[in-house]
């Protein structure tokens, strides 16, 4: 579910981002906190102390970051056509270390959101199969190449050819992403995946802050168990969901404020008054039809409404802004008779 304009703009951290380029009419972006991630990266790898449990050294921490970067297009780039062939829309994706922070909206429905939730694992662990099968093949070593640990570098130790080395580079950073997106944190998967299950008990609008909220409690979790253990990758990423989790419910509060002060004639419809008489019952019947379908009208416009106060009447679909317009010469019309 995104939740904000995708153009940059002072008032919107999210859509602080660079262009990239677009690809099947997908727009795709990248946030600065991957451009300042890479740039830590890099820094450390080539300046900082020389640890066996990671990358240093100039090329292969430009491995690493060239292959993260290919490894979230390529999960954000397939769940955009996945969620755009099912209903939903995928315009303006802007690509954060971990994934997509906004650009891509499911269409309505938990099952929906569930989907682009579970295609970021299911990319991954199709990389995961396909480049843990390549090297347990080539190299003989099924456990430290095919199965390589997370959390340590030291099979880099060991010669190899420069190729086998990237790949290995590329697959043990697939195992990496592939783990902390699985965090029930939002806007990682498990976050989406916790968000679908609100959404399915909870309705559209208690579930964006529901899931904002649960994210804040995980992440402080998560930040002290970092913490403690000295985990400062988790530790960053636990500041990192913790402080989209807190703009997301900035953001949503004062889209309330909006939605409260929308105009009168977008109401509800209340129930047909049980106390009209006898002698207008006929015509109370016959106009049935046509309260009906301006009350299924108002809900949409509500619905409408409170993503504008969300995110912004730039990020309406066609079949909204249609929605709305319709909405509103019915008022107009009806106000002139």
């Amino acid at each position: 579910m995104t939740w904000e304009r995708s153009a940059p703009s002072a008032a919107n951290p999210l859509a602080w981002s660079l262009p990239l380029f677009p690809i099947a009419g997908i727009h795709f972006r990248v946030h600065f906190t991957f451009i300042v991630y890479a740039l830590v990266v890099v820094l450390r790898g080539s300046y900082g102390p020389v640890e066996e449990s990671s990358v240093h050294g100039a090329s292969t921490v430009g491995m690493a970051v060239g292959a993260l970067f290919l490894l979230v297009f390529l999960r954000e780039a397939v769940r955009a056509l996945v969620v755009r062939a099912s209903g939903g829309s995928a315009e303006d994706v802007v690509l954060w270390p971990l994934g997509s922070l906004q650009g891509i909206d499911p269409a309505p429905g938990w099952l929906a959101a569930l989907l682009s939730a579970a295609v970021g694992t299911a990319v991954s662990a199709v990389a995961f199969a396909a480049m843990g099968i390549t090297l347990g093949t080539l190299t003989g070593d099924w456990i430290g190449a095919g199965l390589p640990n997370p959390i340590s570098a030291s099979w880099l130790s060991n010669p190899h050819a420069w190729w086998i080395d990237a790949l290995w580079i590329a697959h043990w950073t697939g195992v990496q992403l592939a783990l902390l997106a699985l965090l029930p944190m939002l806007p990682l998967d498990g976050g989406r995946v916790m968000e679908a299950f609100i959404l399915r008990r909870r309705g559209e609008y208690d579930t964006p802050r529901i899931a904002a909220a649960a994210t804040l409690a995980t992440a402080s979790t998560a930040g002290l168990v970092a913490i403690v253990r000295d985990l400062g990758t988790l530790l960053t990423v636990a500041i990192s969901c913790a402080g989209f989790a807190a703009f997301v419910l900035w953001r949503l509060r004062a889209g309330d404020s909006v939605a409260a002060a929308r105009p009168s004639w977008m109401a509800q419809h209340d129930e047909s008054d049980e106390r009209e008489s006898r002698e207008l019952r006929a015509e109370r019947e016959a106009a049935e039809q046509e309260r009906q379908t301006r009350a299924a009208e108002d809900r949409a416009v509500d619905l409408i409404l409170e993503k504008i106060a969300r995110e912004g009447a730039d990020r309406l679909s066609a079949a909204e802004r249609a929605t709305l317009a319709r909405a509103t010469d019915r008022r107009r019309g009806g106000s002139q008779r």
